[in-house]
């Protein structure tokens, strides 16, 4: 299964790590962390919105993973490297990084600049993408490198660029 599948996800706030590292991976992940802290009806809140729109929902709350029985993924790790390699053992994700989603919005990435003037240490080639709605711009750089490096280490996949 891979990203191309539409497989789509919701990470609770113990999981925003995750959550970065799969919309890396290319999925179509949001976060709890986007939403206002303190609503004492949260978990209802992220129950409706992964029902509405067919997400998995990430969690290491036992009492939201039961409420959301047959959506909600109990995330039995605290450690990253556990809770992917979960999520790859389950069929649910193949773990390898494809630059097509923003780390910091979830939009869809693309190509060329956008309107920011070009970082001073991004490349001058067909590997810059920029995110239309916060502007962040990404590249195949030594960051991207290393994230793919520390994807295989926590796996033991090997993964091609």
């Amino acid at each position: 299964m891979n990203s191309e599948s539409g497989t789509k996800f919701f990470c609770d706030r113990m999981a925003g790590s995750l959550c970065k590292y799969l919309r890396f991976m290319g999925y179509d992940c949001i976060s709890a962390n986007d939403m206002p802290p303190g609503n004492s009806r949260e978990d209802t809140i992220i129950l409706n919105i992964a029902k509405t729109e067919h997400r998995y929902i990430l969690t290491q709350d036992s009492e939201l993973a039961r409420r959301g029985e047959g959506i909600a993924i109990r995330l039995i790790s605290s450690d990253l490297g556990d809770q992917i390699s979960q999520l790859v053992s389950a069929g649910l994700i193949s773990p390898r990084i494809r630059l097509t989603r923003c780390s910091r919005c979830n939009a869809l990435l693309m190509k060329g600049p956008g309107i920011n003037p070009v970082n001073p240490f991004a490349p001058d080639d067909e590997t810059l993408m920029h995110c239309p709605v916060c502007y962040r711009q990404y590249w195949e750089g030594t960051h991207t490198r290393n994230m793919r490096v520390r994807l295989e280490e926590m796996t033991g996949n090997c993964e091609k660029g």
